[in-house]
C-alpha cells in the first residue's frame, strides 16, 4: 500500500502575485529598502513561496508601499505619544495589518506606522 501526502495547490495567478511579492520584498532588503527595521514574523512555507503565518483567525495584512517624503516613523503603540522604534524610507513596500487603531497600522510586536503614509498595493493579495 502506497501512501501519498495530499498537495495544496494555489491557482496560477495567486501562486504568481505570491512569486513577485517574495521576488519585490528580496529585492527590497537587497537593495537597502527600509524592510530591515520590521519585526521578523514566523513563516510557513508552501511550495515555491515563503509567506507570513497570521497570527488570528481573523489576522489579515497587506502590502502598502510608504508615501512620506521624509520616511515613515515606526512608534511602539498606535499613536504619537509612543516613542520611535524605526523608520522606513519613503517608497519603501511594507507588510501591515489591513485594519488600522487610531490611525495606525500594525508592522509587528510593538511596530505601529501611521496610515495616512501608506498606500495599498492592490495587485499584492492581503493574507
Amino acid at each position: 500500500m502506497t501512501v501519498t501526502a495530499a498537495r495544496r495547490t494555489m491557482s496560477p495567478r495567486r501562486s504568481a502575485a505570491r512569486t513577485a511579492a517574495v521576488a519585490a520584498l528580496s529585492a527590497a532588503v537587497v537593495l537597502g529598502g527600509g524592510l530591515t527595521a520590521q519585526a521578523a514574523a514566523p513563516v510557513r512555507t508552501t511550495g515555491a513561496a515563503v509567506e507570513p503565518t497570521p497570527t488570528g483567525a481573523l489576522a489579515t495584512q497587506c502590502y502598502y508601499r510608504v508615501n512620506a517624503s521624509g520616511g515613515l516613523l515606526i512608534r511602539s503603540g498606535p499613536g504619537t505619544g509612543y516613542s520611535v522604534v524605526g523608520s522606513y524610507a519613503n517608497g519603501s513596500t511594507i507588510l501591515a495589518s489591513a485594519s488600522t487603531t487610531n490611525g495606525f497600522r500594525k508592522v509587528g510586536t510593538n511596530r505601529w506606522v501611521s496610515s495616512a503614509y501608506t498606500v495599498r498595493i492592490t495587485s499584492y493579495p492581503c493574507e
